[in-house]
């Protein structure tokens, strides 16, 4: 069946806009599917029908006489030529389509090198090779097998400069700008912007705070041409920004800027100029082609009629009666009438503003034409006219200080009867400012609000709220103040010792001075401008500090407590060591303790990522493995123990020294539930102890450590002992000495994590003392005298000796068998040296013996062994 519309749309359409040109494919042209035409009768009915259907289209409506009537022309020939047959449609199809196919390759060739095309450009084509939308499709295919982009719309480019364009333009121009928005670049080469679907800069979409930012760049620098112009360009941005049309603005500036580039006609040309000003690429392409295309040069069939009511229903009234003056006198009487009383409307709107301004009420004045340019925008005198008369001031204006650092100034809107007004904050010292430019500008805003976050402290400043409705023309003043900003010192940080307090803070540049009293009893202490010391303070009493800021009028203050205290020193060693009865399901830690500071002992699977000496915060320590608490056992020579049932598998031990808020690292010992060394066996020979035990399963090296019995574990001597060496030698000889020695002997395993330490095992050796050898020695003729020799093979300290005698010929064994007859005080004995002392002997009638021992009033056991051969007479 017939579908008229859809014939009229696919096919007449097309064939107007390639300047009614009837398609050359028959089938199209008569509206026939290719896939089923009819034959016999049935063609017949359907040519009469189309033919009649073009005779009634022709009549109703007069955009289509001309397709009409070069139809009916065709449609003549082929019956003339008895040529109106299905089968020659079919035949010529083929033709058409040969013909049409070389001439899409050669069109897609010659477009290769441009990434984009237009739509209507490809609708033209189609029609001009008689196609039509099938052509077209056939088309979009081929160009997309290229990496073509078919745009469907073109961008609309604005015809012409916008209501800012001539101050954005010159602003530009005394900055060396290529675009408006290379203002925001802050030093870079460019800004990347998008704008098809709206402006966005660098993928955000642009708002007043941005422009702000730079203004508040700009203030800082000195006066001149380059900072008035900037002044002026980001106040014609913000009002476009405003009222949306920064869009157009900005593809205005673009259009300009690529002009010298479209004059070459290369559309990569183009896109290449556009994407180098910061466009984004894609869009750089498709922006070339409407340049390209500007001007018509794809046949487009202009509605002036549709054209103007656009026009009129955007605001642009002007360029709607330039319109109107084009239009055909003969047309668009009804669209006449509109813009002539749209026109009507405006000049009464703005004679009223003018007797409003006269009687002095130029807010009524304000009002009205804010109307007129609402239907006249691209009035550029009813805007202008608007811009000149200021809004009335903002009705009261609050400041005051916020976060002890900036003030914060906020009013009530300007009462204005139009929209659109900004307004700008000036901050002067002392007194009102008097204009909008008489003191430091704090920024510009829309909203009714604004920070000053570099307020001077210690001044009486005023703010003064201006309004305006464009750059230049501002209201009289609105002032608030005056507002003293006092703001305290920051980044307090108090820091306590054993017996003093330290405290150190940042103090803004223009602080005068700073003052501390000590509270309670309000003591001052002397401070510098960043922080104080105080000194020969009592330990554990919690101290409390006001500081105050001067300007040299004093801050309020803030307050910091603290409470002196000893640091907190390092842990000096970490033991695992044995306990009595070899318990190997129980795990002995010592420690010596430190200096200072409470001692905490933490447990991990993993090391501490901290090394050894460092300080930590509380938190840090608590954060790090888990607290091994239980009784701690004190030790002689300041050491501490403490006793824990043996944990599963393998563990990191540290002590921490903390207090006062920190805490150091100290030593950390590892810990492996692995099977200990039995029946350890030690046994002395002179100065060599020799050890021998039984190896559990799966265990080849154990640690050996022994220190003398009365000296420290960490001083300890080591040796490690493999299984293989163990079983050569038959055990493991050590060289002690001959004094009593602590061995402490512990199972080491070792994997890809380090090395593990097992529970150990200890054994006490005692001592075999120093061989030291004495003699008597009898001189004189007539007076004899007796001496103590005293010799040894080796150094020794040669502790306190007595020589006893005794009456008769029995040697005497202990020293209470005999009288004590000299003492020897404790001394070095060294090899080579002897010590020699006379023995005043007794003086008896009978044989007597003479004895040596060590004279062991203290209890420590005897160091030495004596050898020698008593004497007597």
């Amino acid at each position: 069946m017939f579908d008229s519309e859809r014939y009229r749309e696919e096919v007449l359409d097309p064939a107007r806009k390639n300047g009614n040109t009837p398609p050359a494919d028959l089938l199209l042209r008569y509206g026939i599917d290719p896939g089923r035409p009819p034959r016999g009768d049935a063609f017949d009915a359907h040519l009469t029908t189309v033919v009649k259907y073009w005779r009634q289209l022709g009549t109703q409506r007069i955009a289509y006489r001309k397709i009409v009537e070069a139809l009916n022309a065709a449609h003549r020939q082929l019956a003339e030529s008895d040529l109106l047959s299905a089968e020659h449609f079919l035949k010529d199809r083929e033709r058409v389509a040969q013909a049409t196919g070389a001439a899409l390759e050669e069109i897609v060739k010659d477009l290769a090198g441009d990434p984009v095309v237009s739509a209507a450009a490809l609708t033209a084509t189609a029609a001009r090779l008689g196609g039509g939308a099938a052509t077209e499709a056939k088309l979009r295919a081929l160009l997309g097998r290229r990496r073509i982009r078919v745009i469907d719309e073109l961008w609309p480019l604005p015809e012409s400069p916008p209501a800012r364009g001539s101050t954005v333009l010159r602003s530009i121009r005394t900055l060396g700008l290529p675009l408006s928005l290379h203002v925001l670049a802050d030093g870079r080469p460019a800004v990347d912007f998008t704008l098809r679907a709206g402006l966005r800069v660098d993928g955000r979409p642009l708002t007043a705070d941005r422009f702000g930012v730079v203004r508040e760049r700009i203030e800082r620098g000195k006066q001149d041409d380059r900072k008035t112009a900037t002044d002026n360009l980001l106040t014609a941005m913000t009002a476009a920004l405003r009222d949306g049309t920064l869009d157009q603005l900005v593809l205005w500036e673009l259009t300009e800027a690529v002009r010298p580039a479209a004059g070459l006609g290369k559309l990569r040309v183009v896109a290449r100029e556009a994407n180098r000003l910061g466009l984004q690429r894609e869009e750089a392409e498709e922006f070339a082609l409407a340049v390209l295309n500007r001007g018509g040069v794809v046949p487009v069939q202009r509605d002036v009629a549709a054209e103007v009511e656009e026009l009129l229903g955007a605001g642009s009234l002007r360029a709607a009666e330039r319109l109107v003056l084009a239009m055909p006198a003969d047309q668009g009487a009804e669209v006449r009438d509109r813009v002539r009383a749209a026109a009507g409307r405006v000049d009464e709107l703005a004679s009223r503003a003018q007797r409003e301004i006269a009687a002095g009420r130029p807010e009524h004045a304000a009002e009205l034409l804010a109307t007129a340019v609402r239907e006249a925008a691209d009035d550029t005198d009813l805007a202008g006219r608007l811009r000149m008369l200021a809004p009335p001031p903002a009705p009261a204006v609050r400041a005051g200080t916020a976060a002890g650092d900036r003030v914060t100034i906020s009013w009530t809107p300007s009462p204005a009867r139009t929209g659109g007004i900004a307004y700008q904050v000036v901050r002067t010292r002392q007194r009102p400012a008097g204009s909008a430019t008489d003191g430091d500008v704090i920024g510009r805003t829309d909203g009714n609000e604004l920070a000053d976050t570099r307020a001077p402290a210690g001044d009486d400043l005023h703010y003064t709220v201006f309004a305006s409705r464009s750059d230049g023309v501002w209201s009289p003043g609105a002032t608030a103040g005056p507002v003293s900003l006092l703001p305290e010192v920051t980044g307090v940080s108090a820091v306590a010792d054993e017996s003093s307090v330290r405290v150190t803070w940042s103090a803004r540049p223009d602080v005068t001075g700073c003052t501390v009293l000590r509270e309670p009893d309000g003591i001052p202490v002397k401070a510098g401008r960043n922080g104080f010391s105080d000194e020969d303070l009592e330990p554990g009493v919690e101290y409390r500090y006001l500081i105050r800021a001067g300007y040299p009028a004093l801050s309020a203050g803030i307050t910091v407590t603290a409470t002196p205290q000893a640091a907190p020193k390092e842990v000096p060693d970490l033991a695992v060591e044995p306990l009595p009865g070899q318990d190997p399901g129980r795990l002995r830690l010592a420690w010596t303790l430190p200096a200072s500071g409470e001692v905490t002992l933490r447990s991990s699977t993993h090391r501490p990522r901290w090394s050894r000496g460092a300080e930590i915060t509380g938190a840090e320590l608590t954060s790090y493995g888990k607290e091994l608490v239980g009784r701690t056992d004190p030790v002689a020579n300041r050491r501490a123990a403490l006793v824990l049932p043996m944990p599963a598998g393998r563990l990191f031990v540290t002590a921490f020294s903390s207090g006062g808020g920190r805490a150091i690292v100290g030593p950390t010992v590892s810990v492996t539930n692995i099977a200990p060394v039995t029946d350890l066996r030690a046994r002395r020979a002179g100065p060599v102890v020799r050890l021998s035990w039984t190896w559990p399963d799966g265990v080849a090296l154990v640690r050996v450590h022994w220190w003398p019995e009365d000296g420290s574990p960490e001083r300890a001597e080591q040796v490690d002992c493999w299984l293989r060496a163990y079983r050569d030698d038959g055990g493991l000889q050590l060289t002690t000495g001959v004094g009593p020695v602590r061995i402490s002997v512990a199972t080491v395993s070792r994997d890809g994590e380090g090395e593990t330490v097992g529970s150990p095992v200890g054994a006490r050796v005692a001592g075999s003392g120093v061989p030291v050898n004495y003699r008597f020695v009898q001189a004189g003729t007539f007076r004899r005298k007796t001496r103590l020799e005293l010799t040894s093979d080796q150094p020794c300290p040669l502790p306190n000796l007595v020589v006893v005698q005794s009456p008769g010929r029995v040697v005497p064994l202990r020293p209470e068998q005999g009288t004590p007859v000299a003492r020897i005080p404790a001394q070095r004995l060294e090899p080579g040296r002897p010590v020699s002392v006379e023995v005043p002997v007794q003086a008896t009638r009978g044989p007597y013996r003479l004895g040596c021992f060590v004279d062991d009033h203290s209890g420590h056991g005897p160091d030495v062994v004596l050898k020698g051969v008593p004497g007597g007479g």
